[in-house]
């Protein structure tokens, strides 16, 4: 299956367009910090590997963080549309459970924007920002109750 599922680089025919999430493949260290149901904020190290997946039409990764015990690892799939020129991404983690559906785009600013709803129907926005070939930062936010987004995560990456 795992052999099925890998692919040596992106597409070709849109191996371009690909490399808007493509240039995150690899294996990145992370420091995590989550905001917990409690109210309170923790950090903790981990892992996001990303990697070709699907003939090179999606990107895929895997987020670990032990530390966190139930919250990981889960996986993101982001597969690009090629009749929209958007990205359609799903990030699922089986143990919470959790599942959060987006449709991702360039953000204007050299980063990444992905917008949608969790599995209770909550909206979300997920930022790339600073993306450079060797580091990267990553925002969560939820809708709060009176629609406005909050913070619930932030990971800064540094590629191994």
């Amino acid at each position: 299956m795992l052999e099925l599922l890998s692919a040596a680089g992106p597409d070709p025919d849109h191996a371009e367009a690909m490399m808007l999430y493509g240039r995150l493949v690899g294996t990145w260290n992370i420091s995590n910090r989550y905001r917990f149901g409690d109210g309170q904020w923790r950090t903790a190290a981990g892992e996001w590997r990303f990697g070709w997946a699907l003939g090179g039409r999606v990107v895929q990764d895997v987020l670990f963080c032990p530390e966190f015990h139930d919250r990981y690892p889960g996986t993101t799939i982001r597969m690009y549309d090629v009749t929209t020129g958007l990205w359609q991404i799903t990030w699922i983690s089986p143990k919470l459970p959790s599942y959060f559906s987006q449709i991702g785009r360039p953000d204007g600013a050299g980063g990444m924007i992905q917008e949608g709803a969790d599995s209770q129907g909550r909206r979300s926005r997920w930022t790339f920002t600073d993306v450079t070939p060797t580091s990267f930062y990553w925002q969560g936010f939820s809708a709060a109750p009176d629609g406005e987004f909050e913070l619930f995560q932030e990971m800064h990456a540094t590629r191994r």
